[in-house]
């Protein structure tokens, strides 16, 4: 009897070996242009707006400070995926990867991995270093169509036996809005499941001005996060019916950086560059937790799912793991992070570069020198235009769109007391010691990762040096397509 309970015994504990040696599945979605702080959870202004991603967040564990690396869509994609700096994988800008880097994607692929892509394939270059086996770029605004292949791709990893890496890049909320253009108006995609009224927009974030016009636009900009939170909703009860939920490790992140308004995305800002990370992991990570404590950042997105995944790591990256945070530990250093932004669209070189920490941020704008005119993406909506008109018979308003198209060489804000980085204080006697401080630590950071802008930033008094340089990345960058 005592030999027949060992043996059952036994084999208990060898089927349980086998399960946690069990390759890991991973859901990886995205979001594209959506501010850390416009879900329910985050504490987002709209009553009952994103009910998947805030039930999501119960079920495991948030980062309070998760940021990206670059806030503009190609390049922090590929850091994503490579757990490199910009300026050592080629993503510059609007750039490919260099052909000597290796991606997440590859990882994967090689250790036996199915791997699906939705969304954002065109920003995710050359294809070939992705290693697709199931993807779109046409239904990341549609729930229900995107609920149906992701149950096809599950078919697909079950029939093959394989796990899975399940890439889904819903392109909301990225413009256009929903309702902009009309009641009719569906900016691309399927219906949302509630629309938001411009009267319903009670607060507006900080960093914008409170205008007709900008409230409007944040309606359309709420609504397409609705339709986000419904692209969440539907995948997760795919992955649920078809009996992955337990065994698959669900990283969203939204976005990949701040929405697309001044101040926002394509700038080095608190609002630019911050996200909102939830990952849920059954039996590892604990359900409903908030991190306050680590700063964290896409950089470290790479080396973490391969941790977490038991697999080899990319040999060189910047990044770090953060797996050991995700079981509920405590790990030192990570109270700072780096940030860049280099080229807009077209070759166009706005070189900013920051340091972070949760309340301080020193931005340095290599571009700035009392002529150039800021100019990107972020301004084509009606937010910027109100500002504009609105700017002619308001004095501050005037003052903060001057400043927006000019900046100045170097920014600095103490966040406990402004949020929102509406006051430099670059030139207050108050602050020096902590300037030149972080300064430096950005510049060794630069130095020690081979930053084009190293030596501009030395100099940083002489503006002919960052001409130099971003002229010399025009020429290096030009051809790259």
């Amino acid at each position: 009897m005592n030999q027949f309970i060992s043996l059952i015994a036994f084999s208990l504990l060898s089927l349980t070996a086998v399960a946690e040696k069990a390759p890991l599945n991973i859901l990886f979605f995205t979001a594209d242009d959506m501010n850390y702080d416009s879900t329910g959870v985050c504490g987002g202004p709209i009553k009952d707006l994103t009910p998947n991603i805030d039930k999501l967040a119960t079920e495991g564990l948030r980062f309070d400070y998760a940021y990206s690396t670059v806030a503009v869509c190609q390049p922090v994609r590929q850091i994503m995926q490579t757990g490199l700096y910009p300026h050592r994988n080629g993503s510059m800008g609007f750039f490919p990867l260099k052909p000597e880097v290796r991606t997440l994607n590859q990882q994967l692929h090689d250790a036996g991995y199915l791997i699906s892509m939705f969304g954002k394939i065109v920003h995710n270059q050359p294809t070939e270093k992705f290693c697709i086996d199931f993807g779109n770029d046409k239904i990341s605004r549609h729930p229900k169509k995107m609920a149906e292949a992701t149950r096809t791709f599950l078919t697909m990893a079950r029939e093959q036996g394989k796990p899975f890496f399940h890439n889904v890049n819903c392109y909301d909320p990225h413009r256009p809005f929903i309702g902009i253009n009309g009641p009719d108006d569906l900016a691309l995609g399927a219906p949302p499941s509630r629309w938001i009224k411009p009267e319903e927009v009670t607060e507006v974030p900080g960093f914008l001005e409170d205008l007709p016009d900008v409230r409007r636009e944040l309606a359309g900009y709420y609504t397409n996060v609705r339709r986000l939170d419904d692209m969440v909703g539907s995948v997760l009860k795919v992955l649920e019916e078809e009996g992955f939920a337990e065994n698959t490790l669900v990283v969203f992140y939204g976005g990949d950086h701040g929405m697309s308004f001044p101040f926002g995305k394509s700038n080095d800002y608190e609002n630019s560059t911050r996200g909102s990370l939830i990952v849920r992991w059954p039996g590892v990570v604990k359900p409903g937790e908030l991190d306050t404590e680590h700063l964290v950042s896409t950089l470290d997105f790479t080396p973490t799912i391969l941790d977490a995944a038991g697999l080899p790591q990319i040999p060189d990256i910047d990044g770090r793991s953060f797996l050991k945070i995700l079981k509920g530990k405590k790990m030192s250093g990570w109270d700072r992070v780096f940030t860049f932004y280099n080229a807009a669209w077209g070759n166009n070189w706005l070189p900013m570069r920051c340091m972070r920490t949760k309340d301080r941020s020193y931005i340095w704008n290599a571009w700035s020198n009392g002529e150039k005119r800021y100019r990107t993406e972020n301004m084509a909506g009606l937010s910027w235009k109100a500002m504009v008109a609105a700017a002619e018979k308001d004095p501050e308003i005037q003052a903060r769109t001057e400043f927006y198209l000019y900046r100045t060489p170097e920014e600095f804000y103490d966040m406990s007391n402004d949020r929102n980085e509406r006051t430099n204080l670059i030139d207050d006697p108050k602050y020096q010691s902590e300037i030149e401080s972080m300064r430096q630590e950005l510049l060794d950071l630069m130095k020690r990762t081979g930053d084009p802008f190293t030596e501009a930033l030395a100099d940083r008094k002489n503006p002919a040096e960052a001409a130099k340089a971003i002229e010399q990345m025009k020429k290096e960058y030009g051809g790259r397509k």
